[in-house]
């Protein structure tokens, strides 16, 4: 997926996204819905180049989102967390994963709260 200038998240999530999902995720991505335990990690990458090509470039984000319906009932069962560039332990949401995460995944309750749909 690739987010450009004019998206309403481009200022934060704009560029070039990977998305990576455990066994869990896979089978929840099949289904519609997640189990506790499932784990869906993007890797957001500013990009370089112009024209007819654009590669990914350094790391600005590592996003995940982990499925425990009872640990995060507050944010729809999943937790949130992201950290900076090519940190393990710089944290960016933190406390404030009702906030900086789930008020722009409540609108996809049908869903699971998930953005991205499975595809055959």
């Amino acid at each position: 997926m690739q987010i450009l200038p004019g998206h309403p998240p481009f200022d934060a999530f704009g560029r070039i996204r990977h998305f990576r999902a455990d066994a869990n995720a896979m089978q929840g991505g099949r289904r519609g819905r997640f189990p506790d335990g499932a784990v869906i990690v993007f890797d957001l990458l500013d990009a370089r180049g112009a024209g007819a090509a654009v590669t990914d470039s350094a790391r600005k984000v590592v996003g995940v989102m982990q499925r425990d319906a009872k640990r995060y009932a507050a944010t729809g069962g999943w937790g949130f967390e992201g950290f900076k560039g090519d940190s393990r332990t710089e944290r960016a949401v933190g406390a404030d994963a009702a906030g900086a995460c789930f008020a722009c995944h409540a609108p996809q309750r049908d869903r699971d709260y998930v953005f991205s749909a499975w595809k055959d």
